[in-house]
Order: structure tokens, then sequence, then C-alpha cells
């Protein structure tokens, strides 16, 4: 029983470690949620992975960047409306947990992605300084020098 819970780690470990890589190279991004302007949905220190695609409608999460006071940030908020402004299109945007829109547009440029997945809590780990790739590589690596002591041990007792 212990060896498959161990082999079940291993490959859950590895598997993690695949699939964000994977999801980085095809643009895939993630930030760490702090406010609660989109609880109940997602809760503050989520970790939050969105897609680049541009198909963005009415209702859904974005991803996008807003200076403020000569400052950037990264707001994920949903869109309640979508405008045709001059040449292109404006989105206007609103936290769930908020009264009223957001005080800016957004801009097609300014959009980083739209809501992929959102994984509550996770984002503790990488706010209180540990990058999630940086808290996967040593999880990882560990357990592969675990599991090759281990078998250096059981051979040299055979």
């Amino acid at each position: 029983m212990r060896q498959f819970l161990e082999t079940l780690l291993g490959y859950i470990l590895f598997f993690a470690l695949i699939l964000f890589v994977l999801l980085h190279l095809l643009g895939f991004k993630s930030v760490i949620v702090l406010t609660d302007s989109m609880e109940p949905m997602i809760k503050p220190f989520s970790l939050v992975i969105v897609s680049p695609r541009n198909d963005i409608k009415i209702g859904d999460v974005i991803l996008y960047e807003v200076e403020l006071s000569k400052k950037k940030y990264k707001v994920l908020h949903r869109v309640v409306d979508i405008k045709e402004m001059g040449k292109g299109v404006i989105y206007i945007t609103k936290g769930d947990n908020r009264e009223h829109a957001d005080a800016w547009y957004v801009n097609k440029e300014n959009i980083i992605g739209k809501l992929f997945i959102s994984l509550p809590y996770v984002g503790y780990a990488s706010y209180y300084g540990v990058h999630l790739l940086g808290l996967i590589y040593p999880l990882v690596s560990t357990y592969l020098f675990y599991r090759v002591l281990l078998r250096i041990l059981t051979e040299s007792e055979a």
C-alpha cells in the first residue's frame, strides 16, 4: 500500500509540473487574487489561471491591466457590458462583490486573458514568497531523490 501511495504521489507531482509548464508555454498566465472583489466565486488567495483567448463576451471573467495614478495593476473582474467606441471596442467590468461597475473602460489591448480555472487557497504559498514553479520543482526533485535513495538502500540490503 505504501509503495502504491508513493508512486501515486510521484505521478501527481510529475503531472502537475508538466501541466503547469505546458500551460505556460501555450500562453496561459497565472495570478494570485488578493481582494474579495470576485467573491463568492473567487476567494482571496486563489490561484487563477487565464487563457489567452480573444472571444470575450458579456459574463466572462477577464484579467486585464489598468493604470491608476501612474501605477499598473492587474484586475480580475467580470465583463458586464461591451460598447463600440470610435474605432474599437471597450469593455465595462465589475467585481461580483462590488455594487458599481469599474470607473474605467478596458481596451482589448489591455486584456491579458480570460478565466480558465481558479484554485482556491493555492495562492497562499505564492503570496508568502514561494512562486508556484518554485514550489513544484523542489517537491518533484525531493521525491525523485527519495525514490532513488530508497532503491539504492533496498538493493544494497539484498
